[in-house]
C-alpha cells in the first residue's frame, strides 16, 4: 500500500468523527449565532441581521452580575478545581495501602449523578435543617444557623467548593498517572544530586507532567463553562441573581422568558469568551514550553 492509499484510509477512518462533528457541534453553533443575530416576538421572526440582540443583553442590569459570576465559576472553579488536584494526585502518587483504596474511593463524588450531588448539598447547606449549619453551631463558630445559599456575598463562593469537590477527583487521578509516570532515574538523580522534595517536585516533576496539567486545566475549564445542573439545582440563580451564570441565565432567558435571540446571543458571548480564556492559556504554556525546550 503507497503513501497516498494510506492518507485516503487515514481520510476514510476518520470520516465518522468528522461527521458527528459537523452534525452535533458546527451545526447547532451555527443555528445558535444565526439565531443571536434575529430578532423575535412572541415566537415570531421580526428580522435577521440585527444587533438587537446584543443590545438588549448590554443593557440588561442582571448582565454584569452574571458576567462576574461567570468569571468566578470559571476561574476560580478551575484554579481550585486543578491545584487541589494536583495536590491530591501528588499524594495518591505514592505507594501505600492506603493510597490504594482511596484511589477508588475518590471517584465517588464524580460518578454520583448530578442531580443526587445538587440536592445532597443544598440540604446539607439549608439554613434551617443542614448539617453543616448545624455543625458550625454546635462547634461555636456561629452563634445562629448560617443560610449558606441565601447570602449573596457568600453563596457564589460556596457553589465553587461544591463545584470543585464535584470535579476534583477525576483531575487528581489524571494527575496522579503522570506523576507516576515521570521516570524514576531522573527523580534519584536529582536526590543524589542533594534536591529535597519540593524541589524534586518543582524542577523535575512539574515539567514531566507540564503537559497533562495543561490538558487537565483547559478539560475542566470547559467542563465547568457547561456546568449547568449544579447551580441551577442549588440556586436557580438565586438569592436576587446573586448566583446567576451564563448557563443559568440563558436557561432562563430562553425556556422562561421565551427570548430565544437574547438567550442565543448570550451563548454566544459565552463561547467567545471561553475561546478566549482557553486560546490566551495555551499560547502562554506554548511559550513556556518552548522557552522550556530551548534551554
Amino acid at each position: 500500500m503507497n503513501r497516498r492509499s494510506d492518507a485516503w484510509l487515514a481520510y476514510f477512518m476518520i470520516l465518522p468523527v468528522v461527521a458527528a462533528v459537523l452534525a452535533f457541534v458546527l451545526g447547532p453553533t451555527w443555528d445558535v449565532a444565526t439565531l443571536s443575530l434575529t430578532q423575535f416576538v412572541m415566537g415570531q421572526e421580526r428580522g435577521f441581521g440585527t444587533l438587537t440582540n446584543f443590545r438588549s443583553l448590554w443593557a440588561d442590569p442582571v448582565f454584569p452580575t452574571v458576567v462576574k459570576n461567570t468569571a468566578i465559576w470559571i476561574l476560580g472553579g478551575t484554579l481550585f478545581c486543578v491545584m487541589t488536584g494536583l495536590a491530591v494526585g501528588t499524594y495518591l502518587a505514592i505507594d501505600s495501602k492506603m493510597t490504594t483504596g482511596l484511589r477508588a474511593l475518590i471517584l465517588l463524588p464524580w460518578v454520583l449523578p448530578d442531580v443526587v450531588t445538587a440536592m445532597a448539598w443544598k440540604w446539607m447547606l439549608h439554613g434551617q435543617v443542614g448539617v453543616i449549619g448545624d455543625a458550625f453551631t454546635r462547634t461555636g463558630l456561629t452563634e445562629t444557623s448560617m443560610s449558606f445559599l441565601g447570602d449573596p456575598e457568600l453563596v457564589m463562593w460556596v457553589l465553587v467548593i461544591v463545584l470543585v469537590w464535584r470535579k476534583m477527583p477525576l483531575v487528581a487521578l489524571i494527575l496522579c498517572a503522570a506523576i507516576r509516570s515521570v521516570p524514576a532515574e531522573q527523580i534519584e538523580a536529582s536526590r543524589m544530586d542533594g534536591a529535597n522534595a519540593l524541589e524534586r517536585f518543582r524542577h523535575v516533576v512539574l515539567p514531566n507532567i507540564a503537559f497533562s496539567l495543561t490538558a487537565v486545566t483547559v478539560i475542566s475549564m470547559i467542563w465547568i463553562t457547561a456546568e449547568f445542573t449544579l447551580p441551577w439545582v442549588m440556586t436557580g440563580g438565586g438569592p436576587a441573581n446573586a448566583s446567576q451564570i451564563m448557563s443559568t441565565y440563558i436557561y432562563q432567558q430562553s425556556f422562561t422568558f421565551f427570548n430565544w435571540g437574547v438567550g442565543s446571543a448570550m451563548s454566544v458571548v459565552n463561547l467567545a469568551f471561553l475561546m478566549c480564556v482557553v486560546g490566551l492559556y495555551l499560547y502562554i504554556n506554548r511559550r513556556s514550553w518552548a522557552a522550556g525546550g530551548s534551554k
